[in-house]
């Protein structure tokens, strides 16, 4: 099977897989697929058998998939413990056919998302989080906090070069709280 068939069988299915990237440290994306578009897919990630935060995945950075025994015995306890019965996805991600369109729908949501992005040709990455203040055709601001929570600044980062886009986990959603109170 191809990617293509592998993204219906996970959507279709409700089936979670393994998807390869060509992140360069080799960070893989396990989920469900909840949206096949274009240029990208949407897909809840999996963690611990439990679903945790939405992600964003452009086609060009997914090189290839896992569904194998571990996957079969995954699903079977994404079944067992009710996630599967829990899969659910923001409506509004629906009608969005581009990735200008996704980030455009986060800033006017108000969700701060994390953002993996590419650089120097693919050999390294960055990982920024906080509130998109702009979006353009080809680029967007992104206001950003570092591991510390200290306020850096806002960052102009190229469509082209996205990685990941994160928003709805765990880790997003303490610290996004922690850092919109203490920073009032």
């Amino acid at each position: 099977m191809n990617l293509t068939s592998r993204y219906r069988k996970s959507l279709e299915q409700k089936w979670a897989l393994r998807f390869k990237t060509i992140h360069p440290d080799g960070d893989d994306c396990d989920g469900v697929v909840t949206h096949i578009k274009s240029d990208f897919i949407v897909i809840k990630e999996v963690g611990d058998f439990e679903f945790d935060g939405v992600v964003i995945l452009p086609k060009q950075v997914v090189k290839g998939y896992r569904d194998n025994k571990y996957d079969n015995c995954r699903n079977e306890i994404l079944r067992q413990n009710g996630q599967i019965g829990k899969l659910k996805t923001p409506k509004w991600l629906d009608n969005r056919g581009s990735i200008v369109d996704v980030l455009s729908a986060i800033q006017k949501r108000d969700i701060w998302p994390a953002v993996e992005m590419l650089h120097n040709e693919g050999k390294t990455s960055a990982f920024y989080i906080g509130p998109i203040e702009g979006v353009y055709e080809d680029s967007f601001y992104l206001k950003c906090y570092d591991a510390a929570g200290k306020w850096e600044k806002s960052y102009y980062l190229t469509i082209a070069n996205i990685f990941r886009i994160e928003f709805d986990s765990k880790y997003c959603r303490h610290f996004n709280r922690y850092m919109r109170t203490v920073n009032e």
